[in-house]
């Protein structure tokens, strides 16, 4: 009897399991545009600072096929299967200004092909947003 009501007892427990909701963590990928590139998404869980001054986020680019084979001719067959690279940047959301801290490649096999960190420093020299950019649409998203 003691057999089954244990049978019983882990059964229950798991249906309860399996049938809870659970709230998955990780990325909020907000859509940024397109352009001939690719797609560029911006990940709303990994905003950092203050939108009225500087603001870190991480973005994804999601390669089409066309861009990949000019990456290939740039910088090698290493790139052929280029997916998406993960960026991470820092926007001055009041001098309308960015700087890439980081950026990792990804294959589809999802293995990184290729690293770059800016060092020390945090990241690169600010430059000014261009206009009509993704990076200017990802500023008015994310600055107030």
């Amino acid at each position: 009897m003691l057999r089954f009501m244990s049978f019983v007892a882990l059964g229950f427990l798991t249906a309860f399991l399996f049938l809870s909701p659970v709230e998955a963590e990780g990325a909020d990928w907000k859509f940024i545009g397109k352009d001939d590139e690719g797609l560029w998404m911006y990940d709303a869980e990994t905003l950092k600072g203050d939108a009225h001054d500087r603001i870190k986020v991480q973005t994804r680019k999601i390669y089409e096929r066309k861009a990949v084979l000019a990456a290939v001719d740039k910088y090698g067959e290493k790139y052929k299967n280029l997916d998406y690279v993960l960026a991470e940047w820092e926007i001055d959301c009041s001098q309308k200004k960015f700087k890439l801290c980081s950026a990792i490649f990804y294959s589809q096999e999802n293995s990184v092909i290729e690293r770059y960190h800016a060092g020390e420093k945090g990241c690169l020299t600010p430059e000014e947003i261009p206009s009509d950019s993704y990076l200017e649409i990802l500023r008015k998203k994310v600055c107030r």
